[in-house]
């Protein structure tokens, strides 16, 4: 090689060498899936989730609605839906709407709550109320912390700056267990290997299973809120569908 082609050599392989590194993330694809709700040792209905995704524009909804023999044990059904951006970067929430009913003897009441990243205040707002909160990387509503976590999990990233946002806090969630194995059953399979996540913070403290065989996709979710001392547990009641 003359000197001329071996200095050509050198400064390609140096401008290599600067070039930006780039990696494409794991995503999480659009899914339905529908999980068994548990109240007090007591199997009270059905959760539906839907996530649709169109060029990294993500849709996710909750539907929640309990039979009618189930009122003894809640009165309240919820439909939730949830705007998310996922990216090479992250799976960045934006919206929250949730539209809750309230079944009593004498009455029937209807509440709205929306929570918005405004990224023009740099704030997140809980619209109905006027309430502001700082506007966090990695905030999530109690719906979607499941697969912010699972995509943080997929792509291999940190898990320790995770907020959790509702209409009346915004709190850091602390984890106690990660990603420790576990062997659980479901109502579609026997002796299924997760991986258990226990978090915490002032308001709620959870325990969230998930399926490395389904991508780390969430077979069981176990929420005690602090306030009320009542205890939820959604659990995944069979394959979710990819779409």
């Amino acid at each position: 090689m003359n000197s001329l082609s071996f200095l050509a050599t050198r400064t390609l392989f140096a401008a290599v060498l600067l070039l930006p590194f780039t990696s494409q993330a794991a995503q999480i694809p659009s899914f339905k899936a529908t999980f068994d709700i548990w109240v007090l040792g007591f199997k009270i209905g059905q959760a539906h989730q839907e996530m649709n995704c169109q060029n990294g524009d993500c849709h996710l909804s909750s539907e929640a609605i309990p039979p009618g023999w189930a009122k003894a044990f809640i009165n309240e059904s919820a439909i939730e839906k949830i705007h998310l951006k996922q990216s090479d970067e992250d799976f960045k929430w934006l919206e929250y709407k949730k539209f809750l009913t309230r079944e009593y003897d004498d009455r029937t009441e209807k509440k709205t709550y929306t929570l918005i990243r405004r990224e023009d205040l740099d704030k997140v707002e809980y619209v109905e109320d006027k309430k502001f909160w700082p506007n966090q990387k990695q905030i999530y509503d109690v719906i979607s912390m499941a697969y912010g976590i699972q995509y943080q999990v997929i792509n291999q990233r940190p898990i320790d700056n995770i907020y959790l946002q509702d209409d009346k806090i915004q709190q850091k969630i602390t984890f106690s267990t990660i990603n420790e194995s576990d062997e659980i059953d479901l109502p579609f399979e026997e002796a299924v290997q997760t991986k258990l996540f226990a978090f915490h913070n002032g308001k709620i403290e959870a325990e969230l299973w998930l399926l490395p065989e389904l991508n780390y996709f969430p077979a069981r979710i176990v929420i005690l809120n602090k306030d009320e001392d009542r205890k939820i547990e959604l659990e995944l009641n069979h394959k979710p569908t990819f779409k």
